[in-house]
């Protein structure tokens, strides 16, 4: 069975990702787009791309959690806090909480019942899930990183060798209101993006003993994610489209397993006990 898959992120409008030096150790007014050290030339330099966390937030977490609610007729104000943050935030063990002597099995019955849980993983207010099966890396299709890429993936090294992701980057200004009246109530920003056209190597991994229905779980959240990414959304800006997929699972092993288990899994998340039998999400 194959543990790793690979998909080719586009952009098709200009992608904003914020750096978190952004504010912290940048010289400029600029917000700056998210950076990775690198080694390149001999020099170890700060290069433009994506960071992987915010993937698996924004492809996996709140695409696949968001399918769920649907898919389970759970609605607004139906979920305690707790869970709604171990769903979209991945959760959070709560202050001085002291971990059940049976937790790992607790957790293996939580995965069980949740194969987005199972993907992503995530805590409880009293322990922390079983380590997620899936990492995730994201290399930009540029000159900068063709020889790690060649590493990997020399099928892709001859785009990777055409563009300097330097050329890829610009800025764009914008104005939003600061409530001064007395300066027309507008207030410059600027922030750097990537240009539409730019690709992105995704490299999805999973666990050797990954169930059938959590490695579809990823392929249901590629097919179901609305395509943006990275900030200033409501300009258009992170459009993407999914390119050379390679080896993905079949999504339907996922939606049939929800189907079949739907009236479980519903009742975990409304009582917060996940399945278990006792209250984890509370």
């Amino acid at each position: 069975m194959n543990n790793r898959c690979t998909v080719v992120l586009e952009a098709v409008e200009p992608v904003a990702h914020g750096d978190t030096l952004s504010g912290i150790d940048n010289s400029t007014n600029v917000r700056l787009f998210m950076r990775s050290a690198i080694l390149y030339n001999g020099q170890g330099v700060r290069v433009p791309d994506l960071s992987e966390n915010a993937l698996r937030s924004v492809l996996f977490r709140r695409t696949l959690h968001d399918q769920l609610l649907r898919a389970l007729e759970i609605g607004q104000g139906q979920l305690s806090q707790a869970t709604l943050n171990l769903l979209y935030s991945g959760g959070s063990m709560a202050s001085g909480a002291q971990a059940p002597t049976n937790e790992i099995e607790l957790g293996h019955r939580v995965k069980d019942l949740y194969p987005s849980l199972d993907l992503l993983g995530g805590s409880v207010n009293d322990f922390i899930l079983p380590r997620s099966r899936l990492r995730v890396t994201c290399w930009p299709l540029v000159r900068e990183y063709a020889s790690l890429i060649s590493l990997l993936y020399p099928e892709y090294v001859a785009e990777s060798e055409k563009v300097s992701i330097y050329d890829l980057l610009s800025e764009e200004v914008r104005t939003r209101g600061t409530g001064d009246e007395s300066s027309g109530n507008q207030m410059l920003y600027q922030y750097e993006v990537l240009a539409a056209g730019a690709r992105f190597l995704v490299e999805l991994t999973f666990d050797e003993w990954t169930p059938e229905a959590t490695r579809s779980a990823a392929t249901c959240a590629l097919q179901s994610w609305d395509g943006f990414f990275g900030g200033q959304n409501r300009q258009g800006r992170g459009r993407m489209v999914l390119r050379d997929n390679e080896g993905l699972p079949d999504a339907n092993i996922y939606t049939e397993f929800v189907t079949g288990h739907a009236e479980a899994m519903k009742a975990g998340l409304l009582d917060g006990s996940l399945g278990t039998g006792r209250m984890l999400c509370v």
